[in-house]
């Protein structure tokens, strides 16, 4: 009886586990800006239309004829498949499916070698990990084939003389042609045998399980090539994305270290989890060394640095720690175990309580402490409120290109508005674009008036269609001067994008009847004022900002900040635009708004820098310098902060 029920007991922990992770899964898509979801569902759409979406830039007018390879392909075929027969709350769904069967299998592979409650305690901060790479991408098949083959690898050592280990190869044809990371199966493999052959390097020659491996891994380096560009294709995934002369920072791509420079880190728990797990898992190593755990060990310190080095690389760290501590930690686990039972009267007692523990933490995970999981997903199936709304209002106007796009939105275009328009840049960079592009033309002429005036020419622009939220330097700014353009009109905004139409008599009947200009803003924007969505709020009074209403801009923010008083970045926000004031700015009302901002935990090197500056005006260059000096703790290359402390050592010697 007691056997029966500690079995419904461990299966209704595992279904919670489950539960849980579908918590974090199950969002709806920000279509906008889903990465590249949109291309790739129109990339399915086309290759068999029209093979040269496999090999050239055909969606965009700038830069058709650079060198492309589409190595997601097969990704889009499924998409696009999906798509047209469920739609996107199908590919929600199916996403869910997909992730959830390989987490399952990895949390069964990871109880061959430990107990239950080891693995299902570890399931929680794994599963954090995995939250912070929860959308809807070909990199979802990825972490599916990098289970599998953790499966397949360790049921050859159970077992062999099986033949399942050759399962592998479709597998890694499958993965070639489906996303980039093919190459962490080869990797995977090669890890496997290197341990292997340490293990038993005084009879290699007879070990069925290397001369399997051996053959295995040849074969998979030979069917990676089996892909619409041979060779080439291959190595040209392997290396996309990797130039780091490329001009434009890629959010994804960015360091851990660089992102506490723009956030403050406790705001990105997946971060956060995966920075304290990589610490118990090196003393996990430490306490199980006598095991030889040197595969787990390789994988560990390669994804250890990977994340580190490229945020987007946790994940890859996550599938690999639940096995690897979970085994390493099973000894120990088990011995403390035995001594506790023979020890501790009341050892049920707290077993029980370590389990209720466990339930109550995955329920709070759950459903109050979603916001540290899913901070600004939507939750649900299908598309974002607002996801087609732009591309709609653009159709249903019958508006005309040529477009200027940022490149964050130019995946959601193609998917709309190929072919009847092209889009001027996209989010593939090194990819299908050059860093020349970038430099000297793309970035350039968001920074300089005299480049965009000579690309307008060039380009004949007609609309501006622009995520708002695009992290180009200089982003913002541009749209602000074109929002005081006479030569631009801004005709539509929502939370994700703005649309503008070169102000000409062709364009003079939407003008007319659609133009949100500074008179007319609370009226048009008031839809999303009087929103439920705090991010719709806060889209208003950033949209305010673009338009020049510091005033309503203001207004809303105070409004969200009474309702939601733990959002830092709107006080940091309040703050600088009360220094930003043409007449009667406060330095000392800035100063209790920032002040707002570091006691909610938003600390950024932004914030410091309004400090100093608040109390710069203030005169108290004491007070200026400690807040630089903070700055400069959360980032020593701060150009700003060194900046500062030289105009405080020049102010404190004119004094």
């Amino acid at each position: 009886m007691k056997t029966l029920l500690s079995k419904h007991l461990k299966t209704l922990v595992f279904i919670l586990i489950l539960v849980f992770y579908a918590s974090v899964l199950i969002h709806k898509i920000p279509l906008p800006v889903a990465e590249d979801l949109a291309r790739i569902i129109k990339n399915g759409e086309d290759v068999f239309k029209n093979s040269d979406v496999l090999t050239k830039n055909v969606y965009s007018y700038t830069e058709p004829d650079q060198p492309f390879a589409n190595h997601h392909w097969l990704s889009g075929v499924v998409f696009y498949l999906l798509n047209q027969t469920v739609g996107f709350t199908g590919i929600v769904i199916f996403k869910v499916i997909l992730l959830l069967s390989a987490f399952s299998l990895l949390f069964w592979l990871a109880l061959k070698k430990a107990d239950f409650w080891l693995v299902a305690f570890f399931s929680i901060p794994t599963i954090i990990i995995l939250s912070g790479r929860s959308s809807t991408r070909p990199e979802i098949f990825s972490y599916f084939f990098i289970v599998l083959f953790l499966y397949f690898l360790f049921d050859l050592e159970e077992h062999p003389n099986h033949k399942r280990i050759w399962w592998l190869i479709p597998a890694q044809l499958l993965w070639v042609n489906l996303h980039l990371f093919f190459g962490i199966g080869i990797l995977l493999v090669g890890g496997f045998m290197i341990e292997k052959i340490i293990v038993n390097y005084k009879n290699l020659w007879n070990n069925k399980i290397i001369k399997k491996l051996a053959m295995l891994l040849g074969a998979l380096v030979l069917v990676s090539m089996i892909n619409p560009y041979g060779p080439k294709g291959a190595l040209f995934a392997l290396r996309l994305n990797v130039l780091k002369d490329f001009p434009i920072t890629i959010s994804e791509n960015r360091s851990a270290f660089e992102l506490f420079t723009l956030q403050p880190i406790a705001f990105d728990m997946p971060v956060v989890v995966f920075m304290i797990m990589t610490v118990f898992l090196g003393i996990s190593f430490i306490v199980s060394i006598k095991r030889k755990p040197i595969f787990y060990f390789l994988a560990g310190v390669g994804t250890t640095v990977l994340g580190f080095s490229v945020i987007r690389s946790q994940a890859l760290f996550g599938l690999i720690l639940l096995p690897a501590i979970s085994t390493n930690f099973s000894t120990i686990f088990e011995k403390s175990k035995r001594y506790l039972n023979t020890h501790f009267y009341y050892i049920h007692i707290f077993k029980q309580a370590l389990m209720v523990t466990l339930i109550i933490i995955i329920f709070y995970l759950m459903i109050w402490g979603r916001d540290i999981t899913s901070y600004r997903e939507q939750f649900g199936l299908g598309l974002t409120t607002y996801a087609n709304s732009s591309a709609e209002f653009f159709k249903a106007n019958d508006l005309k290109g040529p477009i200027f796009n940022d490149a964050d939105i130019g995946s959601y275009l193609i998917y709309h508005l190929y072919p009847k328009e092209k889009v001027f840049v996209d989010n593939r960079f090194g990819d299908a674009y050059s860093p020349e592009f970038f430099k000297d033309t793309y970035q350039a002429m968001i920074l300089d008036q005299a480049k965009w005036q000579e690309m307008v020419q060039k380009y004949n622009f007609n609309a501006i269609y622009f995520y708002h939220y695009d992290n180009i330097v200089g982003g913002r700014r541009f749209l602000y001067t074109r929002t005081h353009d006479p030569a631009w009109v801004l005709v539509y905004a929502d939370p994700y994008a703005v649309i503008f139409l070169r102000n000409n008599l062709e364009n003079q009947k939407i003008i007319n009847a659609f133009k949100i200009t500074a008179e007319n803003a609370e009226q048009k924007l008031n839809h999303l004022v009087t929103s439920s969505h705090v991010f719709d709020q806060i889209a208003a009074g950033d949209l305010f900002n673009i338009i020049g209403r510091e005033d309503l801009a203001m207004n809303t923010y105070f409004d969200i900040v009474r309702e939601h008083p733990k959002q830092g970045i709107i006080w940091m926000i309040l703050g600088q635009m009360e220094l930003g004031q043409k007449t009667q700015s406060n330095p000392k009302r800035a100063l209790v708004y920032l002040d707002n901002a570091l006691r909610v935990g938003w600390k950024t090197p932004e914030v410091y820098s309004y400090i100093a500056l608040a109390y710069f005006r203030m005169g108290n260059f004491k007070e200026a310098e400690a807040a630089v000096k903070k700055e400069l703790d959360i980032n020593p290359e701060s150009p700003d902060g060194k900046e500062w402390l030289n105009i405080l050592n020049v102010a404190k010697n004119a004094q």
